[in-house]
């Protein structure tokens, strides 16, 4: 049974990825005593779904407290910024090299004008006979998840996803109106460094960790001292 008076720290993953990414910041948070931890499976990449499916599924997280912060990882922080708007239980958004999209913005959309594009999906994604796509595991170690301790583990966990959600953008937008954070992670081959300070420059607070686009395994002590630190300021009420 959940405890919806605690606090809630609630993750939402990637494109690709799934919850098993956060399982680094989920013990140590889980350790901490303090906050509730919940994650979020985002069905555009485990049962077909595309972005507003996966907005559907974090608000129906959401619902289950009262009082949440909601953390997201790169793609997720699009679905997340939607899912958010209007919802009681969100006290602060905390976007983790994530997309903080405005009205019209897609995943596919952010192009950084100042650096080469690391993820050529021509090159880079397969395909599959679904209508699915997957970055190709050699790329993805290379890409994603260059700094982690053990890069085979992440790539093996991730799934293919579908490419509608490449393509789509919020239809809300949380931000606006329930404070945000930002964390730019400094050595990231994902998501480009200068779309982050971009997108950062939305933010109320931004923080920076050096390393790459996967914080939470490369840098999990550190991601969840934010967390700690974000959630004991956020506001309450």
């Amino acid at each position: 049974m959940t405890d919806s008076s605690r606090p809630a720290v609630v993750l939402v993953h990637g494109a690709w990825h799934a919850p098993w990414h956060w399982h680094q910041v989920v013990d140590r948070l889980r350790n901490s005593s303090q906050p509730a931890v919940d994650t979020v499976d985002l069905p555009s990449c485990s049962s077909g779904g595309d972005l507003h499916d996966d907005a559907t599924a974090i608000r129906t997280t959401l619902d289950r407290y009262d009082d949440v912060l909601l953390v997201a990882h790169s793609y997720g922080g699009i679905p997340a910024t939607e899912a958010a708007t209007g919802h009681p239980a969100v006290r602060e958004l905390l976007y983790l090299s994530a997309y903080m999209a405005d009205l019209g913005e897609s995943l596919g959309g952010f192009e950084p004008a100042d650096e080469p594009l690391n993820i050529h999906p021509r090159t880079d994604c397969e395909m599959l006979d679904d209508g699915t796509v997957i970055m190709k595991p050699d790329r993805a170690a290379e890409v994603l998840f260059h700094d982690c301790p053990d890069p085979d583990s992440a790539v093996d966990h991730l799934r293919p996803m579908t490419l509608a959600a490449i393509g789509q953008s919020p239809d809300s937008v949380a931000w606006k109106e329930i404070p945000s954070s930002y964390v730019v992670t400094t050595a990231d081959r994902a998501t480009a460094v200068s779309v982050q300070r971009r997108l950062s420059d939305r933010a109320g607070r931004v923080f920076e960790i050096d390393c790459g686009h996967s914080s939470f395994l490369a840098r999990p002590d550190r991601v969840t001292e934010i967390i700690d630190q974000v959630l004991s300021t956020r506001p309450t009420t």
